[in-house]
């Protein structure tokens, strides 16, 4: 039902909004079966927060992969679309991640090319999505700092 001043999901999405500086945390996980070779199950998770208030936590089971690097370019490809896909101004976001490559290829203080097509088509479906941002920034963090992504990824699988 329309308001005076928008409708219902004028009012979601007010209620839900992010702030002007956001942090991004991304992960993926795989499982493997008992000889430690075959790949049984694939997730990614990440988590999109600003101080104390987390805005988005989400783990997603991933059907087909094809590395575990591939999962990573997904989970921050996830990420992102979820911070794009709002309708609020976001001044700066800071991505986190414990994928060193990934962090590499997507930063374009220090880009790195990937020699997989499927990563270079995520690397810019990730610029993509983060170009109206003013301010975007890029961190390798250790697996300690980005536990809670680590966590919803494995919270992911089926």
């Amino acid at each position: 039902m329309a308001g005076p001043h928008g409708d219902e999901s004028d009012a979601r999405r007010s209620h839900t909004a992010f702030a002007p500086s956001l942090l991004l945390y991304f992960d993926a996980s795989v499982l493997y079966g008992p000889d430690n070779a075959t790949p049984t199950s694939a997730a990614v998770g990440f988590l999109v927060e600003s101080g104390a208030t987390t805005h988005v936590e989400r783990s997603m089971a991933v059907d087909a992969f094809v590395s575990s690097a591939h999962l990573e370019y997904r989970a921050l490809l996830e990420a992102v679309r979820a911070v794009a896909a709002t309708d609020e101004r976001v001044a700066s976001l800071h991505v986190h991640g414990d994928a060193d490559a990934v962090i590499r290829a997507v930063d374009p203080d220090h880009p790195a090319t990937p020699g997989d097509r499927l990563c270079r088509r995520r690397v810019r479906a990730i610029r993509d999505a983060v170009d109206g941002i003013p301010v975007v920034t890029y961190r390798v963090v250790d697996r300690r700092e980005n536990e809670r992504a680590h966590g919803l990824a494995r919270a992911g699988h089926r």
